[in-house]
């Protein structure tokens, strides 16, 4: 519990440091079907798909799901840890001249990257109710599942707070960041998924229904990435 409260006593305190670039860009790897399909414009190892934009980013203005990323700044991109890798090495105002292959066709792209937002200050009430959120998605017990429907409780919750989002159909999101590694955390009645864009740690999905320890336990690296990360408005 000491190592769990000193990993969570840096969230949502006021950032110092000089403000990071942001892209809001979820990619992966081109599928290989597509990569054969399109040989002829993708370099064997080369090719990042867009799975997503987050809204208001410099991403969704310029980029659509399913574009293939070719190059940016005229380097070849073939795996998430490039991309981050990029990214680390940019700042707010930096221009990106990207190579896009869109529906068969190649096409030249400029988005320029904004700076992340400031991290806003929470009230000690939704601070408490945040915490709470992370303790649920981070059974102390070795032999602990996540309670999705717990945890959808609490979503709704902050939700009802103004912590996170809700839709007209119940649907909850919740944004965080940690470092350059955004991370998104969707409740719906019957499932949960925690999407991430760092490139060594897996998403997860989780269902209200299935318990099984293997499908409910969140992968190790992700559990710590959430536990470093502080809460995040795009």
């Amino acid at each position: 519990m000491k190592r769990l409260l000193f990993l969570l006593l840096p969230a949502l305190s006021c950032a110092t440091a000089a403000p990071q670039a942001l892209l809001g860009l979820r990619a992966e790897p081109t599928e290989a079907y597509l990569r054969e399909h399109y040989a002829q414009h993708i370099p064997a190892g080369t090719g990042l798909s867009v799975i997503s934009t987050a809204e208001h980013t410099p991403a969704a203005e310029a980029l659509r799901r399913g574009d293939i990323i070719l190059s940016i700044n005229g380097k070849q991109l073939g795996t998430k840890a490039e991309l981050t890798e990029l990214l680390q090495h940019s700042k707010p105002g930096d221009v990106l001249k990207l190579k896009v292959l869109r529906l068969g066709d190649v096409i030249e792209l400029s988005i320029t990257l904004a700076a992340r937002p400031e991290q806003p200050v929470l009230t000690q009430e939704q601070q408490s109710e945040f915490y709470r959120l992370l303790m649920l998605l981070n059974p102390q017990e070795q032999t602990a599942t996540v309670n999705v429907p717990e945890v959808r409780r609490q979503m709704l919750r902050l939700a009802d707070m103004g912590v996170a989002d809700k839709d007209e159909y119940g649907t909850c999101v919740l944004y965080m960041a940690s470092g350059e590694t955004l991370i998104r955390i969707k409740s719906s009645e019957r499932s949960l998924t925690i999407s991430n864009n760092h490139p060594e740690i897996p998403d997860a999905h989780l269902r209200a229904n299935n318990y099984k320890r293997d499908d409910e336990r969140l992968p190790e690296k992700l559990t710590e990435l959430l536990l470093q990360a502080d809460y995040y408005r795009p």
